[in-house]
């Protein structure tokens, strides 16, 4: 039997495209910052640990929690202004980065940041999940290309920049998205947006209610621990090793391989049982950690990353169709918002838990802790995701 052809980013409908060429320049612009933030509070603001987790957690805590109720916010009155004003929120955090020094401020403009990530996110994974279910697995590995491409664009411009003065790079940032949310603006919704819509109490009574998604969630949980350590065990403990240029690599890294791996593999990416590869990801995330213990240098390391690279390039884009694939008609920002809140919970624990491990623990209890995580979620997906795809998932 012939194989069924998949769809290409060329017949998505012109918004859509638009939205994919914004999520390269988002990241881009994100990632001229991250790999400065950890090594400028430790380094440049003298932060202690804690400080920096705070920062770090606060950033994800309003990123990922508000996103449940921006979410159900863009499925009842429309994604695109929550787009434009998640952008436009990013650029006063990044500016306040550059403007202050003061472990409050830095806390007050991690909020702004985070909350712009909410809203931005809110308004585009609800659109992004109301399109052809048929399309979704094509539409979530071209998300995650364009987002890989910016990962490796942007460490390069921020680490030109840090070699004068990180706030450069926030600066830089901040006008970047500015500019972004003046495009997004411009944005006109298509009918997918204007259908459909459901009441806040519906979209987050439907979201409550739906255990195939709470199953998904309770397995994406040890990833979301994971996740974390890309913006702060990484690159400190690549710094440790040889400096912030090395903290830098880690993103060039992380972006160059993730951009190689989807261009090499979309057609599988396209086609994968979203099920099995998020197994098969978790048992490689154990084994890559648990690795690093037995690793010696900064170039080893990298090559640590190149393998967390694909696993997160797997991972992500299988979370996300399944999530699609779960939602209620009418309800996708909320269930994304779901997804990234309680995703919050696991990912606050792994900025603590990280930076800690990473200033105070041994390089061996730091990577075992990290390879059981993954061990954790291996096991988790191999009981929990046949059950959530037998409840809606095909």
């Amino acid at each position: 039997m012939l194989a069924k052809p998949y769809p290409t980013r060329s017949t998505f409908p012109r918004a859509i495209r638009a939205m994919l060429r914004m999520q390269g320049v988002m990241n881009a612009s994100h990632f001229m910052t991250v790999p400065l933030l950890a090594l400028h509070m430790s380094v440049t603001l003298h932060f202690s640990s804690t400080a920096l987790a705070t920062v770090m957690a606060t950033n994800l805590l309003s990123a990922q929690t508000l996103p449940l109720m921006a979410g159900a916010i863009a499925d009842r009155f429309g994604s695109h202004r929550m787009i434009t004003l998640g952008l436009w929120l990013r650029a006063l955090g990044f500016l306040g980065f550059g403007l202050t020094d003061t472990v409050a401020s830095w806390i007050c403009f991690a909020f702004t940041a985070g909350s712009g990530v909410a809203c931005y996110e809110a308004g585009l994974y609800g659109v992004f999940g109301r399109q052809p279910k048929d399309t979704l697995s094509a539409l979530f590995a071209s998300n995650n290309q364009m987002l890989n491409t910016g990962t490796a664009i942007g460490p390069l411009i921020g680490g030109l920049a840090g070699l004068f003065d990180a706030r450069l790079a926030f600066a830089g940032s901040a006008i970047l998205f500015a500019l972004l949310g003046g495009v997004a603006f411009q944005l006109k919704p298509g009918l997918s947006e204007m259908s459909g819509r459901s009441s806040v109490i519906a979209s987050l009574r439907a979201t409550a209610t739906h255990w195939g998604l709470w199953r998904l969630i309770a397995v994406s949980l040890p990833w979301f621990f994971l996740f974390p350590q890309l913006y702060v065990a990484f690159p400190l403990y690549a710094g440790r090793m040889a400096g912030s240029y090395a903290a830098s690599a880690v993103y060039v890294v992380n972006g160059v391989i993730g951009l190689l791996f989807m261009l090499s593999a979309r057609r599988w990416l396209v086609r994968m049982n979203p099920v099995k590869a998020t197994i098969g990801a978790y048992l490689a995330a154990a084994v890559a950690f648990a690795s690093v213990a037995a690793m010696d240098g900064v170039g080893w390391f990298l090559l640590f990353i190149a393998g967390y690279t694909v696993i997160e390039t797997i991972l992500l884009p299988a979370f996300e169709t399944m999530t699609a694939s779960l939602a209620v008609d009418g309800s996708q920002g909320t269930f994304f918002g779901a997804l990234s809140a309680v995703g919050a919970l696991g990912g606050a624990a792994g900025y603590y838990a990280g930076s800690w491990l990473v200033m105070n623990a041994t390089p061996l209890q730091t990577w075992i802790t990290f390879g059981s995580v993954g061990a954790v979620g291996f096991a988790a997906a191999t009981i929990l995701l046949p059950r959530a795809r037998q409840v809606s998932l095909q």
